[in-house]
Parts: structure tokens; sequence; C-alpha cells
């Protein structure tokens, strides 16, 4: 491999363009996991509301989904890890 086509290439990414892109990727899963946990959330009390006891598990399982990104920045900061969480962004 060319050595001296690779390089300029190379050259024009820095670490905090990268940590961006990754920023904004984590940011549009989130938003879609929030609307997916909430869909979650009020399927559960529909399902509650039929008499369904499947209802509650489809109401925690929104609550985690929906608040995935809250949790998981909080274990980063409960292990000392809060520079390694990236924040999402749109």
């Amino acid at each position: 491999m060319n050595t001296q086509i690779v390089s300029p290439v190379l050259a024009q990414t820095t670490l905090t363009d990268l940590k961006e892109m990754f920023s904004v990727a984590l940011g549009v899963i989130f938003f879609f996991g929030f609307v997916y946990g909430i869909f979650l959330i009020w399927r559960g009390a529909r399902k509650i509301a039929d008499g369904d006891s499947e209802g509650y598990s489809s109401i925690f399982g929104g609550i985690i989904i929906a608040g995935a990104g809250l949790i998981m920045s909080a274990f980063f900061v409960l292990a000392g890890l809060g520079d390694a969480a990236i924040t999402p962004s749109f």
C-alpha cells in the first residue's frame, strides 16, 4: 500500500471529529430508543387496563429502554469513568 496516498487522507480526521460523529450517532440511537420506550410504556398501560398481566413487564422494559442513556452514564460515573462517556448530541 502506498503510504503517500493514505497519509493525507488520515491526516484530515482528528480524534475530536471522530468523537463528535459517535456523539451524533449515539444521540440518534437514544432518540429512537426513547420513543420506542415510551411506546412500550403506553402499550403496557393499555394491556393492564385490558386485564393482561404482561403489561407490567412491558412497562418495566419501556422504562429501561427509554432511560438507557441516563442509566449507562450513571454506571460510567459510579465506576470512575465519567470522562470516557460520550455525551449524545443532535
